[in-house]
């Protein structure tokens, strides 16, 4: 009975449901991102500092509209790795990093990260979602390319130069 009272008083307890959260998270090792979905289709969750070429900040158009306000402007942090195409940008929510409280370790780990090239683009963001003037991408920090090295030219191997051969005149008069 006592049960019953605490149902009605407190209404039915929450399933145990697992949520598909998604986690981020930047430590010393580097870059993680998981979740449920993550996990079961067996993509990527981890990149260590020495993969990551760059963070940058998105504000663009949505790719699926809504189906009650239609279009409209999405914002996302994205890292820079490299993959076996090219680069590979990775995308995660702006609720995740705030500009003014950066993980310790991003800021170690990305000298000259330049915070206020990504305020430009939350500035757009904050401009509300249907500021379609507003789109682009801000990057914020990205590794340096390592130099070029320069090709020399290859050099002829040196071949000792022969004299032109001399024509001997004939010493013979003609019709002699």
């Amino acid at each position: 009975m006592w049960r019953l009272l605490k149902k009605l008083f407190s209404g039915p307890e929450p399933s145990p449901v697992e949520t598909d959260s998604e986690v981020i998270r930047f430590d010393e090792k580097g870059f993680m991102r998981t979740s449920q979905l993550i996990r079961s289709m067996g993509w990527r969750e981890h990149w260590n500092w020495d993969e990551i070429d760059g963070l940058g900040f998105s504000f663009k158009q949505a790719m699926f509209p809504d189906p009650w306000f239609g279009d409209y402007m999405e914002s996302e942090w994205f890292i820079i790795v490299e993959n076996d195409n090219g680069p590979e940008h990775i995308y995660f929510d702006a609720d995740w990093l705030n500009i003014d409280h950066l993980p310790p370790a991003l800021s170690q780990n990305m000298p000259d990260l330049d915070p206020d090239e990504l305020r430009k683009g939350l500035h757009n963001a904050s401009l509300g979602f249907h500021h379609y003037d507003g789109a682009g991408q801000w990057i914020g920090w990205q590794r340096p390319k390592p130099a070029k090295r320069t090709r020399s030219a290859k050099k002829p191997d040196p071949k000792p130069k022969t004299a032109p051969a001399k024509r001997l005149r004939s010493t013979k008069k003609p019709g002699a």
